[in-house]
């Protein structure tokens, strides 16, 4: 039930070790970590997002929550630019930067945050974790501790406080799961990760673009699609 500690524990191991090599790594190189690294992530969010939208059946191809798709993005954008939710992240991040005095953490934390937090790994893991198999957070744990060591070389101090985030969300996943079991629909997971994995594209997009998207304001998004389906429950 507790593997989410696992999962934070590679992020900040992750991160040290990235940290570590930082000093013996160019910035050029450093650049060209960065702008692969997006496309991984883009490439990994446009995936996700197909994963949870397509369906085949009897060899046709056929496509499933594209209208909540573009409702959720837009409509949690609006809320989330009212609430100037990523501008909060920033100046959290950046009192953090001014006591510890290293580097840009804002971007390190709010990147990190997103990448780890958001998914349908992180769902059903603690899910399945609340019941006792925690073998999927464990996968998760390694590939996030891989990731950590390149963002952390790239994006700084602010990927280790990431883990802060990973306890946190999967800590209360886990405890939700734990007390409603497996109650909670395919569908509704689906479409979380769906909205979830469209955002890890824009990160990804934030990595290889000179205007960056302001991703922590699109947050109220995953908020909507829960709306959504506790609205359908009812109906």
């Amino acid at each position: 039930m507790f593997a989410f500690l696992v999962n934070a524990g590679t992020v900040i191991l992750g991160s040290i070790i990235g940290l570590i090599f930082k000093k013996f790594i160019k910035k050029e190189t450093c650049d060209s970590v960065l702008k692969a690294m997006g496309i991984v992530v883009l490439l990994i969010g446009i995936i996700g997002v197909i994963e949870n939208m397509i369906t085949v059946e009897e060899g046709i191809l056929s496509s499933n929550g594209t209208l909540l798709l573009i409702m959720a993005i837009a409509i949690g954008t609006f809320i989330g630019e009212f609430l100037k939710i990523e501008d909060h992240m920033n100046n959290f991040a950046l009192k953090i930067e001014k006591k510890v005095n290293k580097g840009k953490i804002a971007e390190g934390f709010i990147t990190a945050t997103l990448i780890y937090c958001v998914g349908s790994m992180a769902i059903i893991g603690s899910m399945e974790s609340a019941i006792g198999n925690p073998n999927t957070i464990y996968l998760k744990s390694a590939l996030d501790g891989i990731t950590s060591i390149a963002l952390a070389s790239t994006l700084g101090f602010g990927v280790a406080l990431s883990g802060i985030s990973v306890i946190v969300y999967q800590g209360l996943l886990t405890l939700l799961f734990y007390f409603l079991g497996d109650f909670m629909p395919s569908d509704f997971i689906t479409s979380f990760s769906m909205v979830g994995y469209a955002m890890v594209a824009a990160i990804g997009f934030n990595f290889l673009m000179k205007d960056k998207i302001k991703v922590g304001n699109m947050l109220p998004a995953l908020i909507v699609v829960i709306i959504y389906h506790l609205f359908l429950s009812i109906m």
